[in-house]
């Protein structure tokens, strides 16, 4: 079982990631009610998109980068703080 079962808008999420890496690396995605409803430059447009097409205010946002761009993006962040 996959930790995101149960959970539509992450579900939602996987079964489209390909094609959302493919088609909008880079590009911020909003999900709600299990559907991909936007797609924006960063996280604040996706979420005003999101909203205009709804009319609700809460989404699952995330960011298109593959795992392993996550991953590294992750590791520099930590990496910074450590050096402090």
């Amino acid at each position: 079982m996959e930790i995101w079962a149960g959970n539509k808008n992450m579900e939602a999420y996987h079964r489209m990631e390909n094609e959302l890496l493919a088609k909008y690396h880079g590009k911020t995605a909003a999900f709600c009610d299990g559907k991909l409803v936007a797609i924006g430059d960063d996280i604040d447009d996706a979420v005003e998109k999101a909203k205009m097409k709804t009319g609700k205010n809460r989404f699952f946002v995330r960011k298109l980068f593959s795992p392993e761009e996550q991953t590294n993006a992750i590791l520099g962040i930590v990496n910074e703080v450590l050096e402090l």
